[in-house]
């Protein structure tokens, strides 16, 4: 049987190199820097300036920018990495790490910059850059179907119908967390309302297990500056990610796109884009992942008594695809006051 199963893998691999050999926008590089001691809001301004004058490059969304050179396709994102700004490449092209277009802009800004060595952060950024490249955006750069996408659309789509009037299933109430947080922080903003007097400091986290691939966690610190006590009436978004769209979504995502990266071939025709061997089974990482991304998962306060000179902390997941902000509704000393983060 294990004969079998080796043989019928041997003739799918060679029959999809056989199919992509010539295929135009083979990837042939994925790279990425770290540009250090520059926060990514400073640093895209310049490249949208210096970039929108070149005809041949199309800006995306999300700091993402695609370029066509003839044969050649280059895609290049831009990431925060707290206070400092990554920079994601694919190329279908031959590709020079050291002395290219990208390094020179870095040196012409006096930037200091590194290879990224965060295999965390690197993992993360292919794993956007396929599934935005399936999306069919990329036109010219190949990148393997999504085997199970009909599956997950399914799964979710049984997820949700399950879910109406079903109690198990509701967000768990909300109740502050003191505890630290261990997970890798990649941006941080702090605004202030004037006419409140609030601080809002929003952190950005990534988590460590497979939901990263659809969500990044959220803290919220709310800070009441002045001397008198508010009621935090109602925090709203238009959408949050609750714990059961990140377990549906990560318990139906089994491409295993680590082996076909190490690899360098677009591979899952054989087992159609099931994990080549599962080292974790399925139901340890479902649990990893339900256990990480449960703090975060807790419904939104209502009629919260801030104190003073006070703070509260708020926790939550968004999507990375469409982040949302958190809309606030407050009042104090008779006043009610709105914004949103």
């Amino acid at each position: 049987m294990k004969r079998l199963l080796k043989s019928v893998y041997v003739l799918s691999l060679l029959a999809l190199l056989s199919l992509t050999a010539n295929a135009a926008g083979m990837i042939k590089d994925y790279h990425a820097y770290r540009i250090k001691d520059q926060n990514i809001r400073t640093v895209v301004p310049i490249v949208d300036n210096i970039l929108s004058k070149e005809v041949e490059v199309k800006k995306l969304e999300k700091n993402a920018y695609y370029a066509t050179y003839g044969d050649e396709h280059y895609y290049m994102k831009f990431y925060p990495a707290l206070h400092d700004t990554d920079v994601y490449i694919v190329t279908d092209a031959e590709y020079d790490k050291d002395n290219n277009d990208v390094t020179d802009f870095f040196k012409s800004q006096k930037y200091k910059y590194e290879t990224l060595e965060d295999n965390e952060a690197y993992r993360e950024y292919k794993f956007d850059f396929i599934d935005y490249a399936r999306s069919g955006a990329l036109e010219g750069l190949f990148t393997l179907p999504d085997g199970l996408k009909p599956l997950k659309k399914g799964m979710n789509k049984l997820n949700d119908k399950m879910s109406k009037g079903n109690e198990k299933t509701s967000a768990i109430p909300y109740s502050e967390d003191y505890n630290p947080i261990d997970l890798t922080c990649i941006d941080s903003e702090e605004f202030y309302n004037t006419d409140a007097n609030v601080t809002v400091t929003v952190n950005e986290y990534r988590l460590k297990n497979k939901e990263n691939k659809y969500v990044h966690a959220f803290e919220y610190i709310v800070k009441n500056n002045s001397n008198s006590d508010m009621i935090v009436e109602k925090v709203y978004s238009e959408r949050l990610a609750a714990l059961k769209d990140v377990t549906t979504s990560t318990f139906v995502d089994m491409d295993k796109l680590d082996v076909a990266d190490t690899l360098g071939v677009p591979l899952a025709v054989a087992t159609g884009g099931l994990s080549l061997g599962f080292t974790v089974a399925n139901n340890v990482r479902l649990a990893k992942v339900v256990k990480e991304s449960t703090r975060f998962a807790h419904s939104l306060p209502e009629n919260y008594d801030l104190k003073a000179n006070s703070s509260m902390r708020i926790l939550c997941l968004k999507f990375k695809d469409d982040p949302k902000p958190l809309q606030f509704t407050v009042k104090k000393l008779g006043k009610t006051y709105t914004f949103s983060y």
